[in-house]
């Protein structure tokens, strides 16, 4: 896809334990892009962003879609957790404006709150636990994703 904007998004793991974190983004109808990173530290930030694209501008109309999971791995909240949608179907809204564009976004996951912090403004979201397959399904996709980004 083509996108006039863009952003690198960091994720912090705040849920008291080492987790595998899975995020997904989707602009409007667009194909999803996802990254997974594994053993990120608790209090820790991924080391490496998903760089997101999204169009601003005027007859630009498009809605930012958003989706994550975590498998903690160990501490007292050990388990697998995401938030409502799926890596395939992300399902909170929360837009990237023009005052998103070219910089890095910093969100944060707990067993209990996803916290989208844009430029342009913030949106929180619950999360569930879920059984290990859900999230891990969410990874198989990224991989798949890749895989084909890959050989294109």
């Amino acid at each position: 896809m083509s996108y006039n904007s863009s952003a690198s998004i960091y994720v912090t793991n705040n849920s008291s334990g080492n987790a595998t974190i899975h995020l997904s983004h989707r602009y409007s109808s667009d194909p999803t892009q996802q990254q997974t990173w594994p053993a990120v530290a608790p209090g820790g930030t991924t080391p490496t962003a998903l760089v997101v694209g999204y169009n601003t501008g005027f007859l630009r109309t498009g809605l930012d879609w958003w989706w994550i999971g975590i498998e903690v791995t160990d501490g007292p909240n050990a388990g697998s957790y995401q938030s409502k949608g799926s890596a395939d179907n992300p399902d909170k809204e929360c837009f990237l404006r023009s005052e998103d564009n070219g910089k890095n976004l910093t969100f944060s996951v707990d067993t209990s709150t996803f916290l989208i912090t844009e430029i342009s403004g913030s949106c929180t979201t619950g999360m569930s636990k879920v059984n290990a397959a859900a999230v891990a399904g969410a990874k198989d996709a990224a991989r798949t994703l890749a895989a084909k980004a890959a050989t294109s």
